[in-house]
């Protein structure tokens, strides 16, 4: 799941993505460690809306680590050519999560036609009741409180797959990507069938048996921030295919007049560490 916000995209998936209070995470086995290479298009706008065009690929790469826990980094690259001129878009997350989703560790780099913006860099640790914070290294000396039951990445990922095998149709949660020093985002979530299309499409190169016979789950997920809650309408909207071993075969990002969708060319399983 690809995930970004404001000037980057959301994420994973991740989300981008990716989403997003909630029951206990399904478990850390359903996501199976894999990496993942989508083509980036432009996505489809509604009448009147003549969106950017736009060409590029994301990667997603997610692995175990010995201590515990899961580590991801994902980059997505692409340009979009609309009537101002044409822009370079370079961006790179990794991070780490606990299992029980109650610890957090990320960073966050972007550059935009070759100019590098500052590195984001930080870490959550929650704790057993209340609220958490997000202490931030980059920029040094941001403290963010979040709210008890926020999401990061993966644990989205996990409250998603687990409440479509549920037979939810949707939840609401705050969600914390730590791409800016800021408050977490609401999330509204709504789970629902594939699209024939995404059905149709070709199968990806690559390890098959990690797609073959999965079951498939649809979402659409709204972001709100401060200002958004206010007007009603979402800072960005995302939607994703997932099977349940948290692989995405499809996804499309939405945020102002910028339309993304990708689709999974390539897969393939990744061995455990040699711990």
């Amino acid at each position: 799941m690809l995930m970004r916000r404001h000037s980057r995209l959301t994420a994973p998936a991740v989300a981008a993505a990716c989403l997003i209070g909630a029951a206990a995470p399904a478990s850390a086995q359903d996501m199976v460690p894999h990496l993942a290479v989508y083509e980036i298009t432009t996505g489809r706008a509604p009448a009147g809306v003549s969106p950017p065009e736009v060409r590029g690929t994301y990667v997603f790469r997610l692995q175990n680590e010995c201590g515990g826990g899961m580590k991801f980094e994902q980059r997505l690259r692409f340009e979009a050519k609309g009537s101002g001129g044409s822009t370079e878009v370079d961006q790179t997350s990794t991070g780490w999560e606990s299992t029980d989703g109650k610890r957090y560790r990320f960073t966050h780099r972007s550059a935009v036609d070759g100019k590098t913006e500052p590195e984001v860099r930080g870490e959550v640790a929650s704790p057993e009741r209340g609220d958490a914070q997000a202490r931030f290294s980059q920029p040094p000396g941001r403290v963010v409180t979040l709210p008890a039951g926020t999401l990061f990445p993966l644990s989205i990922m996990r409250r998603t797959v687990k409440a479509a095998k549920d037979g939810e149709t949707g939840f609401e949660a705050p969600f914390f990507l730590g791409d800016k020093p800021e408050q977490p985002q609401a999330v509204s979530v709504l789970l629902g069938k594939p699209p024939r299309r995404v059905i149709e499409l070709p199968p990806p190169q690559g390890d098959r048996s990690l797609v073959d016979g999965r079951e498939r789950f649809y979402f659409r997920a709204s972001f709100y921030d401060e200002e958004a809650k206010s007007t009603g309408e979402p800072r960005h909207e995302l939607s994703s295919v997932t099977l349940d071993n948290g692989v995405e075969v499809w996804g499309t990002q939405e945020m102002g007049e910028l339309r993304l969708e990708y689709r999974l060319i390539r897969i393939e399983a990744l061995p455990k560490p040699d711990c």
